[in-house]
């Protein structure tokens, strides 16, 4: 029987020999083993440099700019080979300010080779030494990172191809794309610089050293990152963290959110923003916090070049962001707080205290609370506005104001919203102010301010275009005070020339009340008034000139275009009362009219005309005042003048000149002046005009001493100048009175003020004890305005004038002296008695300083009789003509003296 061969017992199933087990691992490792190889050979074979032809030409027509690699490209084999690259460069367009855009002086990359099996690239590291890199625009506009397309390739034919479309070649692994990840990035001695080619400016960021690494193999893990920038010559401390890139790119479904932290150093300051995302594909879910605290706002200055930051100090801000889930952010909380901070940059004498805002939560109001002192003065700021994330919202929703500003007593309030404060359209807000002594405020306008109670302003403020471009309404304006009052609407207007445009109705107006008291004196000032006399004769103009050097705000009008119209119904001013005053002013593009003012003073109506042209090189100014009756009387009491004067006043001026001040406009008057006064009275006292007139006379004859005093009597008053060049002309110039007449001529040089005029006396002076004493004489004057110097003649300072009179009327009465007199005003120059050119009466004079106009003519009074004598040339007694005795018939102790005062007149001529 065959012998059966027996086999080994496998053993149990599935168990191998161990001789095969040990061969499995290196199986599995030679078939990794392979692939790896053949990458390290392929890199060993691999010559990195006869690449950059290719790559060049790549860059170049992927962009249009060339890429210059200028130094060698290094490969250094390894598990984790290094890719190196020096001296690389990307050419700038061609209107750029330097050759190149970009440039680097070494590249340096680590690539893990396993991952490659994969399909994924993994940088191990990733380093760049001194990477200069400009972003810049030029004249025109042109942005340098801004690159051209691939250049366009053959035209496509006509034709369609013949045959099947061919099927596109599938990606690799079935379309799959490559995956990147980047475990870490370091930057050494980097330049990032900005310039903009149409204004010049430019800014520059420096990194001398920033590293961003992530934990955990592969690249998987949350990054963090530290470093240091310079902005400007300003180091900022950078350090970061954040979640892993992947939960960023593909977040896992309901994992945590995605974190953020983050924080800045810099000039003292500091940031620290933390956050999160929940949902970073479709951005929602997220949630951000900041803390910051800034001891110095101005020290930020170099960072922010393009904002005006205000000198504020300790401020620290708190505030929390969320998703709104409506595509917005929300502020869920806000704390800012400022502290003392002195703010005379802005305003001189001016120091915040404190200042604090708040916003509980999502939605409610922020409320304001703060305190600053301004000059000494405290003030206290508090209320609330509406959420900042309203100035976001769309569609727009309101937003509302109530704010209360306090100091000295005074209290200011804004209540009202806005509907859209984004725009700032739809402003209605209520401003009130009330103000019990307007002088408490007086640190806020760094002046004294007037004396003014109990004011309190009312308006409805609205916007003139949207976000106030064209300026503010402010409707139903209501200002009461001690004062006066007014009312009306407003527009403040906004533009190059900013203004007013509206009207008002004033009940009543103070302008005494509205005078700011004097500034305090200058030190020495009390004892300059000591020394030099009174403060009124320290006011007065040094070079005696009347016309005072007053400079004129004409150049004001350059710089506003308003319109106003003002009705009041009393108006104080100087301590006269106005009524019924109306003004209508305009001025524009640098021209200014008020046409017209009118007003009734105490005793009639006045209306006058003004404009001023600032255009002009000098500027041009023109005023009319025109009135056809005033009572002087009440005028004058009004004015405080001395009493006893009285008649009808009328005016009649049109006058333009040139000049910056007033006394340049007079110099170069143009037009006319004329003044008329029918049916009054004159004063004749000690203390009035004429007296002090008459009282130069009194010295001059002595023996007039005895002249009666008290009223005149005066028919009219008429004169009309012509004004060319600033020299005024006498057209006409009569004065009729109880007295007499006195006309005459000349001229008034208003530049250099002097006066040059003839006047004619035929006057009737009546001394009591004798018979009326007439004179007919010229009687020059010059001097000037402030010293004008009548000429009375030398014999007549002796007096001998007066002896010749009291002899004469001792001995032979009064026509004697009156001839006397008279030949004396012939050998003066003036008309003797009976004969010569006599003086115009009332009528022709009135109607010349009229101007044609027709108006009451009144009789002469120089022309009645006195009493007890004849009229002249009236026939005496017996039907002949009176005839009087010549100088020969005088006593021999009066032809002497007579003699003598011939001579001197004679010689004074």
């Amino acid at each position: 029987m065959p012998r059966e061969t027996g086999l080994p017992d496998p053993g149990p199933s599935g168990a191998r020999p161990p001789g095969r087990r040990r061969r499995w691992p290196w199986v599995a490792g030679g078939l990794l083993a392979l692939p790896v190889a053949g990458i390290g050979l392929g890199l060993a074979l691999f010559d990195p440099n006869g690449l950059k032809p290719r790559i060049e030409a790549a860059v170049q027509q992927a962009t249009g700019r060339q890429l210059t690699l200028a130094g060698p490209i290094g490969l250094k084999l390894a598990l984790v080979p290094t890719l190196t690259v020096e001296g690389a460069s990307l050419a700038n367009m061609p209107t750029g300010s330097r050759p190149a855009m970009a440039s680097i002086r070494r590249v340096e990359l680590e690539l893990a080779l396993l991952p490659l099996l994969r399909q994924r690239v993994e940088v191990r590291r990733l380093r760049l030494v001194a990477p200069d890199i400009l972003l810049e625009t030029d004249a025109a506009g042109r942005a340098n990172w801004i690159f051209a397309g691939s250049p366009p390739g053959p035209a496509a034919s006509a034709d369609p191809p013949a045959g099947p479309a061919p099927e596109p070649e599938p990606g690799p692994a079935g379309g799959r794309r490559l995956a990147i990840a980047v475990d870490a990035v370091s930057i050494e001695q980097g330049r990032l610089a900005w310039r903009d080619g149409a204004t010049g400016a430019s800014r520059v960021l420096g990194i001398p050293a920033l590293s961003v690494a992530a934990r955990g193999a592969g690249g998987t893990g949350p990054l963090r990152g530290q470093g240091q920038v310079v902005l400007d010559d300003i180091p900022v401390a950078v350090e970061a963290e954040t979640g892993p890139l992947a939960g960023l790119v593909a977040p896992a479904a309901g994992g945590p959110a995605w974190p953020l932290r983050a924080r800045l150093a810099a000039a003292g300051a500091t940031a620290v923003l933390e956050g999160g995302i929940a949902d970073p594909a479709a951005r929602r879910g997220w949630h951000l916090g900041l803390e910051a605290t800034v001891p110095d706002a101005r020290s930020l200055a170099p960072l922010l070049p393009g904002l005006a930051l205000p000198p504020l100090q300790g401020v620290t801000a708190s505030l929390a962001l969320a998703d709104s889930g409506a595509g917005g952010p929300a502020l869920t909380r806000l704390d800012l707080g400022i502290g003392a901070s002195p703010l005379d940059a802005l305003l001189p004498g001016l120091a915040l205290t404190n200042l604090t805002a708040r916003q509980a939560g999502p939605g409610a109001p922020l409320t304001l609370v703060g305190g600053a002192v301004l000059r000494g003065l405290p003030l206290a700021l508090g209320g609330s506005i509406g959420s900042p994330m309203l100035l976001q919202a769309s569609p727009p929703r309101p937003l509302p104001i109530d704010l209360t500003a306090t100091a000295a007593g005074a209290t200011a309030t804004v209540k009202g919203e806005i509907a859209d404060p984004r725009r700032l359209e739809g402003v209605a807000l209520l401003v009130a102010l009330g103000v019990p002594d307007l002088a408490a405020l007086a640190p806020l306008a760094g002046r004294p301010l007037p004396a003014v109670t109990n004011l309190t302003l009312g308006a409805s403020l609205s916007e003139r275009g949207a976000g106030f471009a064209e300026g503010a309404m402010l409707h139903g304006l209501r200002i009461a005070s001690s004062a006066g009052d007014a009312g009306g609407d407003l527009a403040l207007l906004r533009g190059p020339r900013p203004g007013v445009q509206g009207s008002l109705v004033s009940q009543r107006l103070d302008l005494d009340a509205l005078r700011p008291p004097p500034a305090p004196a200058a030190p020495g000032s009390a004892a300059g008034d000591a020394a030099g006399g009174s403060p009124g004769a320290a006011a007065a103009p040094r070079d005696g000139r009347l016309i005072p050097p007053l400079p004129l705000p004409v150049a004001a009008l350059r710089h506003t275009d308003s319109t106003l119209d003002w009705t009041i119904g009393t108006l104080r001013s100087g301590g006269v009362t106005l009524r019924d005053t109306r003004l209508q002013a305009v001025v524009q593009d640098g021209q200014g009219r008020l046409d017209p003012l009118t007003t009734t003073l105490p005793g009639g109506q006045l209306t006058l005309r003004a404009a001023a042209d600032a255009r002009a090189t000098p500027p041009v100014l023109q005023l009319a005042a025109r009135s056809d009756g005033i009572e002087l009387a009440p005028l004058l009491a009004a004015l405080h003048a001395p009493g006893g004067t009285s008649g009808r006043f009328e005016l009649d001026m049109d006058l333009r000149g040139q000049g910056a001040d007033l006394r340049a406009v007079a110099a170069t008057a143009a037009g006319h002046l004329s003044l008329a006064v029918t049916n009054g009275q004159i004063e004749s006292g000690s203390g009035s005009l004429l007296g002090q007139a008459v009282g130069e006379l009194r010295q001059a004859l002595p023996q007039l001493g005895g002249l009666a005093q008290g009223r005149i009597a005066l028919a009219c008053a008429a004169t009309r100048w012509r004004v060319e060049g600033g020299v005024a002309r006498a057209e006409a110039l009569l004065l009729d009175s109880s007295l007499g007449k006195v006309g005459g001529g000349g001229t008034a040089d208003l530049r250099d003020e002097s006066l040059a005029l003839r006047l004619q006396l035929d006057l009737r002076l009546p001394i009591p004890g004798m018979s009326q004493l007439r004179i007919r004489a010229p009687l020059p004057v010059t001097g000037s305005f402030a010293r004008p110097r009548p000429d009375f003649g030398p014999a007549t300072a002796r007096g001998a004038v007066g002896a010749l009179a009291e002899g004469v009327a001792r001995e032979k009465g009064g026509d004697i002296a009156g001839e006397i007199l008279g030949a004396l005003g012939g050998a003066l120059g003036g008309a003797p008695a009976g004969g010569g050119a006599a003086l115009p009466a009332c009528g022709p004079a009135l109607a010349a300083a009229r101007g044609g106009r027709s108006g009451p003519v009144p009789a002469s009074a120089a022309e009645a009789p006195a009493p007890g004598a004849p009229a002249e040339g009236a026939p005496a007694e017996g039907g002949a003509a009176a005839t009087a005795p010549g100088l020969r018939e005088l006593p021999k102790a009066l032809q002497a003296p007579a003699q003598d005062l011939l001579r001197g007149l004679l010689r004074g001529r």
